[in-house]
């Protein structure tokens, strides 16, 4: 269903979590073919799918051009490896890059049914090339003050590449992650996230378990793990992720009317 990036310029909010349980979840749950790019240097994605790495980094991306895809898929989840040298392309031409991993991407998501890119916590060049190259974006939200100080910051990021590189560039939705619902201030924040921005917070939210991490830190989804708080906690996660890909696939839907709409009125003026 197309390039999904998992984005936020704040750092801690579970942006790597989310990517490497939703890529499970489409892989275990939908039977897809799921390709994960890791863009951050901290490379927790890499981490947690470790077993599922190609022999082709995501570095690789950027520099070499023309790559044959289809011997990659060795599995329904593929995994392109994060490396501290990604933060040496910070300093590489835009120009120059950016066009390459675009294209690569693309030549991607004709091999496999998802591409999910984890990104770093900061606006930069790999931030800036996997919003150019995506269909779809997710902004994991935690209710922190800085977090939602962030939050304009992050809507300014993506509509500006919408508008100046990426028309097709649409916001998924924000996830209200690590919520504490016992915390007066962390309610009021998700009030006022809602009330701002409502239109892109998704009505079910994530609330801090300590199964969710216990999960990733045995390399399984924390719908596998056998204890109560997991069932709650996959609950919960369950059902931001079938609202995610209900917009998701809603959202191109809706692009494939307006291009066939735009095709029959070029047609009709010929």
């Amino acid at each position: 269903m197309g390039v999904l990036v998992f984005s936020n310029q704040k750092g801690g909010v579970g942006k790597s979590t989310l990517s490497v349980l939703f890529s499970r979840w489409l892989a275990d749950r939908h039977g897809a073919r799921v390709c994960v790019i890791d863009l951050d240097t901290q490379c927790n994605c890499s981490r947690s799918l470790g077993r599922f790495a190609c022999r082709v980094p995501a570095s690789a991306l950027f520099a070499t051009p023309a790559l044959r895809w289809a011997p990659v898929v060795a599995s329904s989840l593929t995994l392109l490896e994060g490396s501290k040298q990604l933060a040496d392309l910070e300093l590489a031409r835009p120009e120059t890059v950016i066009p390459v991993f675009r294209s690569q991407v693309a030549a991607l998501d004709r091999v496999f049914d998802w591409v999910v890119i984890d990104t770093p916590p900061a606006l930069g060049l790999r931030m800036s090339a996997a919003l150019i190259a995506a269909d779809s974006v997710v902004c994991p939200v935690e209710l922190e003050e800085y977090s939602i100080v962030g939050v304009t910051d992050m809507l300014k990021t993506i509509f500006g590449v919408q508008r100046r590189y990426n028309p097709r560039l649409r916001l998924a939705g924000m996830v209200a992650n690590r919520f504490n619902p016992h915390s007066l201030r962390q309610r009021a924040a998700l009030q006022e996230l809602v009330l701002n921005y409502s239109e892109f917070v998704l009505p079910a939210k994530i609330s801090t378990r300590s199964a969710i991490p216990e999960g990733i830190a045995a390399g399984v989804p924390v719908w596998q793990l056998a204890k109560t708080s997991a069932r709650q906690a996959s609950a919960e996660v369950l059902e931001v992720f079938e609202l995610l890909k209900l917009r998701i696939e809603d959202a191109r839907s809706a692009g494939s009317v307006v291009q066939a709409t735009a095709g029959l009125a070029k047609e009709s003026t010929q």
